[in-house]
């Protein structure tokens, strides 16, 4: 590797000292030592505007015509015109520089730094001692002294406003007349709200006085007019305490478009005497005064040669100062005044809206022509030689420094290249100008394409050289100063901020760009602008010519043998190359017109960074989402599949959402879509496939694209059933809730109770419940019945969704296969908690659930009221110490014999009769099971969770529970009528016959104490 690895050849001081961007900041010898020839048209004036002639000419042209026309008042008005940095201020400073001082020339220079009206006027003053112009330098001195910006800019409105107030309507003609006298548009102007508007440090204002009081300090240009947006017509200032005159004219302005644009020529028309009577300078002062000095300066036989950097420099005094510069210098065959020339600097934009005095004037004092400095680089490598020189010696300077140009007093400019020990490389690589300048860092591709990158968007082959140095030149060799020695040029601010521009310089061919980050991927970026910028997009991937390489540390690369001449050809300004073609392998055929104009499309997204269109995107968006729905099998694990009909009702759509494209047309990137593709050469290439494929249009179709299909697909089916499955609401989450719902649902059925083994709840969660029927409806409250009912009506679908989302049918037919080893994890985490009444249901279960979604805790409580009631009551006539219930029941049936026998029973008999038959296959253990179940829960009703007391109110319970209650307190009512019947008969009977029934009173009470309370306690 040479010495030319990561070499600077300049420094960022001498960057800042010796390119100037502002033609009067640099010194002569600077100045002249980076001077190069402009390109000037000699142009005819048409009214205010002004069209080419085809004549170019030189700076010395200018000079001469400027210095030796000859006219017949003795005046000359020359305009230099060009758009903002075009180097208007840079020829009349050249011309400054190469007139020659002589006794018989008064040469005034107006810098345009200088834009206070004070250098203005002793500028125009200089030299001249006379009482009266002694009396306006004071004056000057005192007004600019005087103002802040702020208080001169109130002062301006309010003179402007009396300055309109006072003009009569017969001064002014057609709807201008709306506009003037006391209720014109001076009452805008007086406004305390509008003039806040007017105020505002962006409008002209303040602009204006900033300019006026003090020097300028930047580039900016000074503003050389109202506007339209200085008129203060926001409908935001509208307010209730607006004077109703006000109001009138702010209304009329503000509809009627026409009129807002009178108003805007009335405030330009009228400026400068606001501005003379607020300076004092009015009456005719500057034009008193300057006929003083051309009278004196003519006593002395010299000519006035005025320099005008600006022409926005004399706002507020331009009336007087162009009748006192283009007055005729003969009166009566003699020399009254000097003669004068004038070379004023006029932007492009400020020259077509001259008042018709100035633009009559200079048209006159010109012969018809003004010189032109907007220059327009041709197409191809029209221009490339005058960017290369023009930058070329910018480039030097940076290189010697501002000292050593000054040394050369400008006239013996010392090349830094010369004694170069690395030139032969530096020059074979990059390239030199005609004058023998290297052109590093840049070569000429690389110049042409930073000057139309920043040259104005409406304009980009315009080359403005301002904007140039100060946009390109100067911050790319400053960031090129720090970025080569670290390797890392071009680095990531020249990559940010210089791009080429579509439609006029080639981008990188995506398929080039794609290469490159397969060959080079640690320098991928930086590669690929280099190739870009300095090999001019070439078609195919080639080698950097080794300087280049080196200077930037991007290694040559193994191109296959590829020859590398088209890249070395650039260094010598060879711009040409084959036209881009996208041909991804061999073709049989070519490629139809629909197919490469949408490949175009997709070229031009990728490596331009214009958008894709709709259409474009809409085709990628559709083969890729499809291709992962086709790859989706539906059984790992098992899913109900879905169709193309389907899959935009089941949330995989081809829009945006699920395929999202970076700058694509109508669209953000969306960073919630499934697929997320970004502009990136390799996408680039791979949406070509894609147009291909939605064409079948197999011919050209690169195989890597096809491989790279299938494995998008597979990497997404993933997110194709996370989207269906929520879409369709059966997430993992969705069915943890459905499957709880199930599980409460069967347990108000009394098939399952919380703390089941999960093969019990598994099943019981997947069962539909057509054929559920509670065989203890009987002890069951009325809520429980008519909500398991509620439930039991939506139940099937419920399950049906469950099933669904969980296994596999054939075809539309009902599932057959389940995921069982899913299913059984989600039940055991469904079966964790029973409560609804805080989770979000999916919309299929929401009608199934309706009856659990609220009380259920009360309903819960409600049945468990209900069975300690039901137990408490069997108690009363069936205590815990009377045996098996089965000999109970046979007590009492030998009791209702006797009572019977004796007649005692009553119509009642019958009844318990039906009773006892009702319970002969009871269990009377249930009884005692269901008590100890009830007093664990109810000792500490309030702090038992939802799953415990749903345990015991859910559990099935004896079919006969109901029965038991309802046969003892019938037992109960029968034993206590027939006992006080049979001790009524007692008291009646005779001798024998009482003393037998007092014996079966006797017996009969035995077995009735059997079965009552009283035999617990021992009586």
């Amino acid at each position: 590797m040479s010495d030319f690895h990561r070499y600077v050849c300049w420094d960022v001081e001498n960057v800042i000292s010796a390119i100037q961007t502002e033609a009067v900041v640099a010194s002569p010898a600077v100045f002249l030592s980076t001077h190069t020839r402009l390109g000037i048209q000699r142009c005819r004036i048409n009214g205010r505007s002004f069209s080419s002639t085809g004549e170019s000419v030189t700076e010395e042209d200018v000079r001469d015509d400027f210095l030796n026309r000859r006219t017949n008042t003795g005046t000359l008005l020359l305009p230099v015109v060009g758009e903002s940095g075009s180097g208007k201020s840079h020829l009349v400073r050249w011309v400054k520089e190469k007139i020659k001082h002589s006794d018989d020339r008064k040469i005034i220079y107006l810098e345009k730094s200088k834009t206070s009206l004070r250098h203005v006027i002793e500028s125009l003053l200089d030299g001249v001692e006379d009482e009266e112009i002694e009396q306006i330098r004071k004056d000057i001195r005192q007004v600019t002294g005087t103002f802040t910006t702020a208080s001169l800019a109130r002062r301006l409105i309010t003179q402007l406003s009396v300055t309109l107030a006072d003009l009569g309507k017969d001064a002014v003609s057609g709807k201008k007349r709306q506009l003037v006298g006391p209720r014109g548009i001076s009452l805008l102007l007086q406004d305390p709200l509008l003039q806040e508007q007017m105020l505002e440090p962006e409008n002209f204002i303040p602009r204006f006085a900033e300019h006026f009081l003090s020097d300028r300090e930047s580039d900016e240009e000074r503003p050389p007019r109202f506007s339209l947006d200085d008129l203060p017509l926001s409908p935001d200032v509208i307010t209730g305490d607006m004077a109703a005159p006000t109001r009138q004219i702010f209304g009329m302005l503000m509809s009627r478009p026409e009129l807002q644009v009178l108003a805007v020529e009335l405030l330009n028309a009228h400026w400068d005497k606001a501005v003379q009577e607020l300076s004092s300078l009015g009456g005719g002062r500057l034009l008193g005064a300057m006929r003083k000095v051309r009278e004196i300066y003519a006593r002395r036989g010299k000519e006035i040669v005025l320099l005008v950097e600006d022409f926005a420099l004399i706002q507020g005094v331009q009336g007087d100062l162009l009748d006192a510069i283009t007055e005729t210098s003969e009166r009566e065959g003699k020399t009254a005044l000097a003669p004068m020339r004038t070379l004023m600097a006029i932007t492009s934009g400020y020259f077509h809206d001259l008042p018709d005095t100035a633009a009559t004037r200079i048209s006159t004092s010109t012969g018809g022509f003004v010189y032109n400095l907007d220059i327009v680089l041709g197409q191809g490598k029209a221009g490339t030689e005058e960017v290369a020189t023009f930058v070329g010696k910018y480039l030097n300077a940076a290189r010697v420094g501002r000292e050593a140009l000054e040394r050369g007093n400008g006239d013996l400019v010392p090349n830094k290249c010369e004694d170069c020990t690395v030139k032969s490389l530096c020059h074979g690589s990059f390239g030199a100008s005609a004058d023998g300048f290297g052109l590093y860092p840049f070569n000429r591709a690389a110049l042409t394409r930073v000057v139309h990158n920043v040259a104005p968007q409406d304009n980009p082959y315009a080359f403005v050289p301002r904007t140039v140095l100060g946009s390109g030149v100067i911050p790319i060799l400053n960031d090129a100063y720090r970025s080569i020695g670290k390797g890392d040029f071009p680095s990531a601010f020249f990559q940010e901020n210089y791009k080429t521009v579509r439609g006029v310089d080639t981008a990188l061919p995506n398929s080039v760009s794609e290469d490159v980050d397969a060959r080079d991927p640690l320098n991928a970026k930086r590669r690929r602008k280099a190739l870009e910028f300095w090999a001019d997009a070439p078609a195919q991937l080639v080698n950097l010519p080794q300087g280049i390489g080196e200077a930037f540390s991007l290694p040559e690369l193994d191109v296959d043998g590829r020859d590398a001449s088209p890249a070395d050809a650039l260094a010598a300004g060879e711009t040409s190359k084959p036209a881009i073609t996208f041909v991804d392998s061999p073709r049989t055929l070519p490629v139809p017109p629909a197919i490469q104009r949408k490949i175009q499309v997709v070229e031009d997204w990728a490596a331009s960074g214009s958008r894709l269109t709709t259409e474009v995107a809409s085709i990628a968006r559709t083969v890729i989402s499809r291709s992962v729905l086709y790859r989706e099998d539906w059984l790992t694990p098992p899913i109900r599949p879905i169709g193309v009909g389907d899959a935009e009702g089941a949330g995989w759509t081809v829009k945006a959402n699920t395929v999202s494209i970076e700058d694509a047309s109508a669209e953000a990137l969306n960073k919630s879509a499934a697929i997320i593709l970004k502009r990136n050469p390799s996408n680039g290439e791979f949406f070509k496939s894609l147009i291909r494929v939605n064409a079948q249009d197999a011919d050209g179709m690169r195989p890597q694209d096809v491989v790279r299909l299938a494995s998008t697909a597979e990497t997404h089916r993933a997110a194709l059933r996370e989207r269906v499955a929520l879409n369709a609401e059966h997430s993992d989450e969705d069915l943890v809730v459905g499957l709880r719902l199930s599980l409460l649902g069967a347990a108000f059925a009394g098939q399952v109770v919380p703390g089941m083994p999960i093969d019990a709840l598994y099943i019981a969660a997947f069962d539909k419940g057509q054929a559920w029927a509670r065989p203890d409806n009987s002890s069951r409250t009325e809520t429980w019945v008519k909500r398991l009912e509620a439930h039991l009506q939506h139940r099937a679908g419920l399950v049906e969704a469950l099933l669904s989302s969980l296994g596999l049918g054939q075809g539309a037919g009902a599932v057959h296969v389940l995921d069982a080893a899913r299913a059984v994890a989600l039940v055991r985490k469904a079966a964790q908690e029973w409560d609804l009444s805080s989770v979000d249901l999916p919309i299929w279960a929401k009608e199934a659930a309706l009856p659990f979604r609220s009380g259920l805790d009360s309903v819960v409580r409600g049945q468990l009221q209900e069975l300690t009631t039901i137990i408490h009551e069997i108690r009363e006539h069936f205590p815990k110490s009377s045996g098996p219930g089965d000999r109970l029941v046979l007590q009492v049936s030998t009791a209702l014999q006797m009572a019977n026998a004796q007649g005692l029973t009553g119509p009642q008999g019958p009844e318990l009769e039906l009773r006892a038959a009702a319970v002969e296959e009871a269990d009377w253990n249930s009884v005692s099971v269901l008590e100890k179940e009830l007093s664990r829960v109810t000792d500490n009703l309030q702090d038992q969770s939802t799953e415990s007391l749903l345990a015991v109110a859910a559990a099935p319970r004896s079919t006969h529970l109901r029965e038991i209650h309802n046969y003892l307190k019938t037992a109960d009512a029968l034993l206590d009528t027939a006992l006080a019947a049979a001790r009524m008969q007692i008291q009646n009977a005779v001798s024998d016959a009482a003393d037998q029934l007092a014996g079966l009173l006797v017996e009969w009470q035995q077995a009735v104490d059997d079965a009552t309370p009283q035999a617990e306690a021992g009586i």
